[in-house]
């Protein structure tokens, strides 16, 4: 009935695996957990192969790293049930009904995917700051707040989807780099008329990158951004960052943003690698490094 699906690098995920495995078993229902690793050091390994050794239970070492999106369409073509839970793999359920929560969403005939939601524990050391904040601020929304608009609030992290509806859009393989596939597969459902459920099943999302890494994903996921718009696969009108820079490119501002970002780009690194990091300073980072990769054409 219900295919675990868990993509990893460099992190170990026995703990995750055994704590869905614990609620897994308490159901009258059959499931596998698979996880596929894009090719982790081999002290991570042999870690990780511990989770062969549980029943129904499958770890495989990749022999090449394909990007995220085609590891997560990998798992699936591996699952042998009708429904998917898809969760990265640093990753942890906040509750002991995180399982029953979501078999009770399959039993509802209406539904084809399934949003559970995220949270954030307490604060990290300040060299972590910056996605912790970022996580916090926007990611960790209430249900509430997320029945409003479905479509935006919703992540590759923690969510459930029927095999039969992913096989029809899957991830977008082109995108090897961080960034936006879950985005992208959010806006083909859209587009398709299937509507993303939201439900409170939220996980903690433990693995909180270090500032320079995060801020090294977020010029990765700008890129991917770029790639997506260049191939129109988006509509401008719902990312603010493009909807500016369409405004930048009308008013022939781009250059001048774009020597600016190269004059302030460290400070507002210092800023962002800080124990008080701002959002704004962060988005307006972005821009600034989208303008600083694209021309005025």
């Amino acid at each position: 009935m219900l295919s675990i699906l868990i993509p990893t690098y460099n992190y170990t995920v026995v703990s995750l695996v055994k704590s869905l495995y614990e609620q897994l078993k308490k159901q009258d229902n059959p499931f596998e957990i698979i996880c596929f690793d894009n090719g982790s050091n081999l002290e991570i390994c042999s870690i990780n192969e511990e989770i062969n050794k549980i029943e129904f239970c499958t770890y495989k070492l990749l022999k090449t790293n394909g990007g995220r999106s085609k590891t997560r369409n990998l798992l699936a073509e591996k699952a042998k049930y009708n429904w998917l839970l898809f969760l990265d793999a640093d990753v942890l359920p906040v509750t002991e009904n995180f399982i029953p929560i979501y078999f009770e969403s399959v039993l509802k005939n209406d539904l084809k995917v399934a949003f559970g939601g995220l949270k954030y524990e307490g604060k990290p050391t300040s060299d972590r700051m910056l996605r912790w904040v970022y996580g916090k601020s926007r990611e960790e929304i209430p249900l509430s707040i997320r029945k409003k608009n479905p479509q935006e609030h919703f992540t590759s992290a923690n969510f459930l989807i029927n095999k039969d509806v992913f096989q029809q859009f899957k991830f977008d393989e082109s995108l090897v780099k961080y960034g936006y596939e879950d985005t992208l597969l959010a806006i083909e459902l859209n587009k398709n008329n299937i509507q993303i459920t939201q439900i409170d099943n939220p996980v903690y999302h433990l693995g909180i990158d270090k500032n320079e890494v995060f801020l090294n994903k977020t010029r990765e996921s700008v890129k991917n951004l770029i790639i997506l718009n260049k191939q129109q696969k988006l509509d401008i009108q719902d990312f603010k960052i493009l909807k500016a820079f369409e405004n930048i490119k009308k008013y022939k501002m781009v250059n001048i943003l774009k020597t600016g970002f190269e004059k302030y780009a460290n400070s507002m690194e210092k800023n962002l690698k800080s124990a008080k990091p701002s959002l704004l300073i962060y988005d307006m980072y972005k821009l600034g490094y989208l303008c600083s990769i694209q021309s005025e054409k």
